[in-house]
């Protein structure tokens, strides 16, 4: 899809939106899959919450759960969008997730990626455990 075609007038704005969200996470997809990682699953439902991608690193020792966060505007910083309500969605995704991980004899942890569609180069930047899981109160 074309930078052009996301803004194009004749979308709805929540329809933008999801165009943005969509392209976001392909291109986090693929920024990661260039980085080594292997995928595990994409756009998967634990009740009431989402996750965007679940990967693995490429040393095979962490379990990621991924949020992605996009936008199409310059200045604006999508990592500033993950609010109290979206990190506790997270705490019960690894909450479910954290059986898995023991499985596996690996880690557990929440990174958030961004993507800035603004430019015909998207910019993306990475962070790293977001969310302190082993400490949190909500995880035991």
């Amino acid at each position: 899809m074309l930078f052009e075609d996301i803004n194009s007038k004749r979308h709805s704005p929540s329809f933008r939106k999801k165009l943005i969200g969509k392209r976001g996470e392909k291109v986090a997809r693929s920024y990661l899959r260039k980085a080594g990682w292997r995928f595990i699953s994409k756009n998967v439902r634990f009740g009431n919450d989402e996750l965007d991608i679940l990967a693995m690193t490429p040393d095979e020792r962490t379990l990621v759960i991924v949020e992605v966060r996009s936008t199409a505007l310059k200045h604006k910083k999508p990592e500033r969008t993950v609010g109290r309500v979206k990190r506790m969605a997270m705490l019960r995704i690894a909450k479910q997730l954290r059986g898995h991980a023991r499985r596996n004899s690996c880690s557990l942890r929440v990174d958030l990626i961004t993507v800035c569609i603004a430019q015909k180069k998207a910019k993306i930047e990475h962070f790293y455990g977001i969310l302190p899981i082993s400490n949190s109160r909500s995880f035991s």
